[in-house]
């Protein structure tokens, strides 16, 4: 009988708690064939896990303060994400199919029900973890104003701060007006009438008051106006005032065969994504109300999508406080990422000539990759250039330089992901411009999505064409190379240049290639040949040799890449996971995963880089790339897993990157059998080994001459 038609074993009733007894309690059968259920975690509850680590830094007393009040907003931000895309579909599915059954045996109604749980208790901790913030801010200079007493002189003050606001009263018995999601409006309930305010910026409701001394101070608007809702309606009889704020499905629908064109579809369906379906509804209040009931009756919600918080909505508004300046003990030390000047002051293809280069982020300057494309927009001996783009920044540099490229007479293509969820308008303006500006922008490839980071530059060099390339694991985007960890090599391999033509070939004239050898990609071969290297692990382990996988990434929920790690457990295959984020596999399990360990790193930058290496009999196979251990990204989207050939670079990222990561006890987490994560305890007389700051301390003294003109052949660094 297959799983989906089996009954659950889990009722819908179990606390968060005995739901994790019914995962750890023995199981009847022989360890290696436990059910798929027992075998796999809930990708939606590891995700809750993972936001739950990232809530531990916001209440962790030895980060300082404003960093602990930037992972707090994270949490929120993370939460609303959840809920507009996985939550949305979750809810989704339980209304189309109620016998539905995900992975790991559970019904969309349990998956709900756990889900609410599990963020009813988060945050309930971030809102005791705020409380503390607020009060351990004060007392550095920082005043938040949360609550309002009659004081005169500060109503004055915020009435003459108030942001531009919308207000509508209404009947009990008129609708709603339409709001919108992830803005912080204001309910006041009358006798026979009620009243809705909207804060129409979100950035505008925390307003900075004249300061008291050396104490800066700052006020909630929605606080206030709720404060003050009798005074703001003074010939209504107010009998109750409360903040909310609405969650809608962020879920985009459009039709890639139909006659008008994607771009259109894109730009009313973002539209549109201001009236979809409303999936949570938030009220910050200290208990469920009459009006919190009469909310959430309005938009369609039962019971089970209200959520009550006694703390402000939405702290990401809190994060401009960490900007302020002359609060720098309140923050980590600015990390400077190394420019390194011998590429940038000379030529940089020369450069790339004499050896391959790798780059961390953000240890390692983004600007490398700017000067990489402004040289070559400038360069007479370039003749084409071929960059995709899935996310990047406002005013982007790289953008700029494709532009000045096309200008000067190269032949510039270009692929524009305008499907990148909450990037499309702001990609769609960058494929319009680029298309004003002289560049081939290739046509968007129907339902699936481009997110591989590659660039090629074609160089005429002794009246042969030469291809340089940049092939990284992140966004081609400035803000987020200072936040995210990435690695981006820059190459002039021949044989992978050629490939990279193909490939483009691929994507641009929607040429299929026959196959590759050196690159591995999606949704053609990159699933099957992980597995295959997962096997061929195994068979080198069954064999007597010595097998050893180690993967880095952001998630792992492949059904059929779990089950072959599994495999290579059981034949003795050393299997060591740095995942960030979800984690599917439960490592641990005796009989089917016991050489399997897991860990995740949580610091003050997200872990974004995804490398894969396998011994392989000594050869040692490493592959980086944009990919992720998921369905969608091995059967939805075009991506790219590229080897790194270089020894020298090969080394450092086996024995220094990965085996740092892997020595992480300062800021580690590892996954146990039951799904639940406990922080790295280093042992007694153990050397902390904080990764980050590791790289950090290496970009400065050390590795940065790994890629300048003398490569030491020094033994692999100790991390410190």
């Amino acid at each position: 009988m297959s799983p989906s038609r089996e009954k659950s074993p889990i009722p819908t009733w179990l606390s968060f708690d005995e739901y994790l007894k019914t995962l750890t309690s023995p199981p009847s059968e022989a360890p290696h064939v436990i059910p798929t259920q027992r075998r796999l975690l809930n990708r939606d509850l590891s995700w809750l896990q993972f936001n739950e680590r990232v809530l531990r830094e916001a209440a962790d007393d030895t980060v300082p303060a404003l960093e602990r009040l930037r992972f707090a907003g994270i949490v929120s931000s993370n939460l609303d994400e959840f809920f507009m895309v996985r939550v949305a579909e979750i809810s989704k599915i339980a209304k189309r199919n109620r016998r539905y059954r995900f992975p790991d045996g559970s019904t969309s109604s349990q998956t709900l029900s756990q889900i609410r749980d599990q963020v009813l208790r988060q945050k309930s901790e971030q809102a005791a973890i705020l409380r503390e913030l607020v009060a351990v801010l004060a007392k550095e200079g920082i005043l938040l104003f949360t609550e309002f007493r009659n004081d005169p002189t500060i109503d004055k003050e915020v009435t003459a701060h108030l942001p531009s606001m919308k207000v509508i009263v209404r009947p009990w018995s008129e609708p709603l007006p339409p709001l919108l999601s992830e803005r912080i409006h204001v309910f006041v309930r009358f006798p026979e009438r009620y009243a809705v305010i909207s804060i129409e910026n979100r950035a505008d409701r925390l307003v900075q008051l004249s300061p008291s001394g050396r104490t800066l101070r700052f006020a909630l608007i929605e606080q206030w106006l709720t404060a003050r809702a009798q005074v703001l309606f003074p010939n209504q009889e107010v009998i109750e005032a409360f903040p909310f704020k609405i969650i809608r499905d962020a879920d985009l629908r459009y039709r890639p065969d139909d006659e008008e064109t994607l771009e259109s579809q894109i730009v009313q369906a973002v539209e549109h994504r201001s009236k979809a379906r409303v999936v949570r509804l938030e009220v910050d209040a200290p208990h469920y109300s009459e009006g919190a009931l009469f909310l959430a009756s309005s938009l369609g919600l039962d019971s089970a999508a209200i959520y009550r918080f006694d703390l402000p909505l939405d702290l990401r508004t809190l994060a401009t406080l960490y900007n302020l300046p002359g609060f720098s003990r309140l923050r980590y030390p600015p990390v400077k990422p190394q420019r390194l000047k011998g590429l940038l002051k000379g030529n940089l293809f020369r450069a790339v000539q004499q050896r391959d280069i790798l780059l961390q982020h953000p240890y390692d300057s983004f600007d490398t990759i700017v000067k990489f494309l402004q040289t070559a927009a400038r360069d007479p001996d370039v003749l084409r250039i071929f960059h995709t783009v899935y996310r990047t920044s406002q005013q982007s540099p790289i953008m700029e330089a494709l532009k000045e490229a096309a200008h000067n007479g190269k032949k510039v293509t270009a692929y524009i992901e305008i499907k990148a969820r909450f990037d499309e308008l702001n990609n769609v303006r960058w494929a319009d411009e680029l298309r004003r500006a002289g560049v081939r922008v290739v046509r968007p490839l129907g339902g699936f999505k481009v997110h591989c980071k590659l660039t090629q530059i074609v160089r005429l060099e002794k009246r042969r064409e030469v291809s340089y390339l940049h092939l990284g694991t992140g966004n081609y985007h400035p803000g987020t190379a200072l936040q995210y960890t990435d690695l981006g090599l820059l190459t002039k391999d021949l044989r992978l240049g050629q490939e990279i033509t193909s490939y483009f070939a691929w994507l641009s004239h929607r040429r299929k290639p026959r196959a590759f050898d050196e690159i591995m990609v999606a949704p053609s071969d990159l699933h099957d040949r992980f597995l295959e290297l997962i096997r061929d692990e195994t068979r080198i382990q069954q064999q007597g040799g010595k097998g050893h996988i180690i993967a880095k990434m952001n998630a792992l929920v492949d059904l059929d890449i779990i089950e072959a790690l599994y495999a290579a457990s059981q034949a003795g295959v050393r299997i060591e996971l740095i995942v960030r984020g979800i984690c599917c596999l439960r490592p641990g399990v005796k009989g089917v995963s016991e050489n399997i360990r897991v860990i995740s790193v949580i610091d003050r930058f997200l872990e974004h880089s995804r490398i894969y290496y396998f011994r392989a009999n000594g050869t040692k196979k490493i592959f980086l790339g944009s990919a992720d251990w998921m369905p969608r990204n091995f059967h939805a989207r075009y991506e790219v897993a590229f080897p790194v050939k270089d020894p020298v670079l090969k080394k450092y990222i086996r024995e220094i990157i990965l085996a740092t990561s892997l020595a992480e006890n300062v800021k580690g987490w590892i996954l146990r059998p039951d799904g639940t994560y406990d922080r790295i305890v280093p042992s007694t007389n153990a050397r902390l080994v904080r990764s980050q700051f590791v790289f950090e301390q290496l970009a400065r003294d050390h590795y940065r001459r790994t890629m300048l003109a003398h490569r030491p052949k020094t033994k692999a660094l100790t991390p410190a």
